[in-house]
C-alpha cells in the first residue's frame, strides 16, 4: 500500500504499468477520497490484445493470471491502462483504432454518440476526445475509434497493435432521439461530413432507429478521403438507411454518389413531412450551422435536430 498525499491505493506491484508509477508530484491531480486502484481481470487472449476473450472487474481480487489494469481517480476524470488490439488505415489521414478496453469500461456505453478520453499516458497534459464509432454492445469489451490525424492525435494514430493508452469512462449523453424523437417522428435525416461518421456510424448499426425511414448523407472531400465506404451495403441492407455519399471536390466517384456538400444535397431531396422528421448531425461547423437553418426553415422543428454533446 502506498500512501502519497490524500491518495491510498492497494496495488499488485507486479502487475503496475511504468506509466502509473507513483510520485509526489503526481498526488495533485487525485482526488482527495478516491482509493485509486481497482483490477480487471482478463483472460488470456484479451490479455495479449486478442479479441474475443472475456474480461471482468473486481475491486476484490482473485488470483491474477496475465496482467491487471490499473484505474487511477483523477482530478475529473478515471483512466484505465488499455491496449490498442489493431489500428489500420480507413482512408486518406484517417486510421480505424480498435481498443480493449474492458467489459467495466464497456458496460457503461448505452447511447450512439457517446465518447472517451484517451491519453498516451499520464504525463499528457490534455487528453483528446474521441467519439465511439462502434455501436452499444457490438462486442462485449472494445471499441471501434474513427480517428483523423491531426497534431493532437498523431501520438494514437501512430500507437501499433499491442501498445497502451489510457482511456476514460464513458462520457457525454449521446444523441438522446429515444428521449426526443417520439412516435411522432417519421424520418430520421442523419448529415455527417469526414470523422464526424464515426458517432453516427455507431446510431444506424444499433438499429434503434428501426421503424423510421432513415436518410444517411455522408460527404467528404474525394473518395480517397472517405471512411467505410465498403459498409455502405451494410447499413443500407442489414440497417435499412438509404445512403447518400457527397463529394465536395469530386473525383472518380462511387455509383449513385453526387458532387456538391450534404447540406445541399438533403434540401435537393425534399423533406416530405417536417414536422415529423428528425435529425442527428456530426461534422465540420460549417455543414452543422447551414443544414440547421435551411432544415428549420424547410419547417423542421429545433428540438428535434440532436447533436451528440
Amino acid at each position: 500500500m502506498y500512501a502519497i498525499g490524500a491518495l491510498i491505493a492497494t496495488v499488485v506491484a507486479s502487475a503496475v504499468p511504468s506509466a502509473f508509477a507513483f510520485s509526489p508530484s503526481f498526488a495533485p491531480l487525485l482526488r482527495s477520497s478516491a482509493l485509486a486502484t481497482r483490477t480487471s481481470l482478463c483472460s488470456p487472449s484479451l490479455a495479449s490484445g486478442a479479441m474475443g476473450g472475456t474480461c471482468f472487474s473486481s475491486l476484490a481480487a482473485p488470483p491474477l493470471r496475465k496482467r491487471s489494469v490499473v484505474v487511477l481517480q483523477m482530478a475529473d476524470d478515471t483512466f484505465a491502462a488499455c491496449k490498442v488490439v489493431s489500428n489500420e488505415e480507413a482512408a486518406k489521414d484517417l486510421r480505424l483504432i480498435t481498443v480493449d478496453v474492458g467489459s467495466a469500461i464497456s458496460a457503461d456505453y448505452k447511447v450512439p454518440g457517446q465518447y472517451v478520453k484517451m491519453r498516451k499516458d499520464d504525463q499528457q497534459e490534455k487528453p483528446g476526445f474521441f467519439a465511439i464509432a462502434s455501436a452499444p454492445g457490438a462486442t462485449p469489451s472494445s471499441f471501434d475509434f474513427l480517428i483523423k490525424r491531426t497534431d493532437g492525435s498523431s501520438w494514437l494514430c501512430d500507437t501499433a497493435a499491442g501498445g497502451e493508452v489510457e482511456v476514460s469512462t464513458v462520457q457525454g449523453p449521446g444523441y438522446r432521439y429515444a428521449e426526443k424523437f417520439g412516435s411522432d417522428i417519421e424520418e430520421v435525416i442523419v448529415l455527417a461530413t469526414g470523422s464526424g461518421i464515426a458517432p453516427l456510424k455507431a446510431a444506424i448499426e444499433s438499429k434503434d432507429l428501426e421503424g423510421k425511414r432513415v436518410r444517411l448523407y455522408y460527404g467528404c472531400r474525394t473518395p480517397e478521403a472517405c471512411a467505410f465506404g465498403d459498409l455502405v451495403g451494410k447499413w443500407e441492407g442489414e440497417c435499412g438507411a438509404e445512403v447518400v455519399q457527397c463529394f465536395s471536390q469530386g473525383g472518380d466517384l462511387p455509383e449513385g454518389a453526387r458532387k456538391g456538400y450534404v447540406q445541399a444535397a438533403v434540401l435537393e431531396d425534399g423533406i416530405d413531412n417536417p414536422e415529423k422528421t428528425g435529425v442527428l448531425f456530426c461534422g465540420v461547423n460549417d455543414m452543422v450551422k447551414e443544414a440547421k437553418e435551411a432544415l428549420e426553415k424547410a419547417g423542421v422543428k429545433p428540438e428535434s435536430m440532436l447533436m451528440n454533446f
